[in-house]
């Protein structure tokens, strides 16, 4: 090769030296970013699977969330359905206390009312005993003097049979003693015509006879008046004193009636004294039941509205993070 063909190889050479050192930096440059490049992407996948475990367990946790608010919302509801049927099982409750009350009410008034006529019973039972002790006692003294009555009538009636007895003997003896003269007269033999006794005695004993006789009609008159009167007096004494039994019993059946009003007015006022206790007792247990559903109530509003508020999650920090985290992967994925 000759020496001008050298002088412009060399050129060439030189050039060609320098764009294969140039090369070769190039090369190495590209090598070391290329090296950088890898540990980027190495660093980059890295940084993005611990993205992606994040992301999944953020997604794990947001269902879990999710099946805790499905599970919330459920209680929530089942509560809310509990809450209506108390509510309502409050308001059956307060009705049947209000009616339970216009019993008592009722039953007070009834109460009130058999009081009064038992009381206003009473009262007539005692003024009707009262009159029943007058007139039994008028009775008495009905039977007292018909009873004084009764002897002065066996009196008047033992005096008539004396006196009849007596007019009796005293006729029988004027008898006697007349036979007995007229028997001596006779004995004596006296002449009728002289005997002046004879004559006296004729004369003398019709006189006495129609005296006697007049005496005795007389005194059976007064004695049939006496007896007319007596049986007049027996006869209404008894007739009195047989509108008094009649009135005293009719003033007994009466007193019973009452006695038997009195009875079962007590015992209706019993009754409603024991219905009144026991709607009592009824309404304090509905009241006490009343006050438990209602602090049931309350407690079960105040359970609502605590899981209300810890069903408002998006309010903590752990979701805020996780929702921070999840929205800067979806950046950094849309990027690439």
């Amino acid at each position: 090769m000759s020496f001008s063909d050298k002088t412009i190889v060399d050129p060439l050479l030189k050039d060609l030296d320098e764009k294969k050192e140039s090369f070769r930096r190039n090369v190495v440059s590209l090598a070391s970013e290329l090296k950088q490049v890898r540990g980027r992407l190495v660093s980059q996948e890295q940084s993005f699977l611990k993205e992606t475990q994040t992301r999944k367990e953020a997604e794990k946790k947001a269902k879990n969330m999710e099946m805790e608010m499905c599970k919330l919302h459920k209680r929530l509801e089942e509560r809310n359905s509990q809450l209506h049927a108390s509510a309502s099982a409050a308001e059956k409750f307060i009705k049947d206390l209000e009616e339970f009350r216009s019993q008592l009410d009722a039953t007070n008034q009834t109460a009130g009312a058999s009081a009064d006529s038992a009381e206003s019973t009473k009262i007539q039972c005692s003024v009707l005993k009262q009159q029943l002790d007058d007139k039994t006692r008028s009775l008495r003294e009905h039977e007292h003097r018909v009873t004084q009555l009764g002897h002065q009538l066996d009196d008047l009636q033992r005096g008539l049979s004396l006196r009849e007895c007596s007019e009796r003997q005293l006729r029988e003896e004027l008898r006697r003693i007349e036979r007995e003269v007229t028997e001596s007269i006779a004995k004596a033999g006296i002449d009728r015509n002289d005997c002046v006794l004879k004559k006296f005695l004729e004369d003398v004993s019709p006189v006495n006879f129609e005296r006697m006789n007049r005496l005795v009609e007389v005194n059976d008159v007064e004695v049939k008046k006496l007896k007319d009167e007596i049986r007049l007096m027996s006869g209404h004494w008894k007739h009195q004193t047989k509108e008094l039994e009649s009135q005293l019993e009719k003033q007994r059946r009466t007193d019973q009636d009452l006695k038997k009003k009195i009875l079962k007015l007590e015992f209706c006022l019993q009754e409603t004294r024991s219905q009144t206790r026991k709607l009592q007792r009824k309404e304090e247990r509905r009241d006490m039941e009343i006050k438990e559903i209602r602090d049931l109530m309350s407690g079960k509003q105040q359970g609502n509205e605590e899981s209300w508020g810890k069903q408002k999650f998006w309010d903590n920090s752990g979701f805020k993070i996780v929702v921070s985290m999840s929205m800067l992967m979806l950046v950094i994925v849309s990027k690439r």
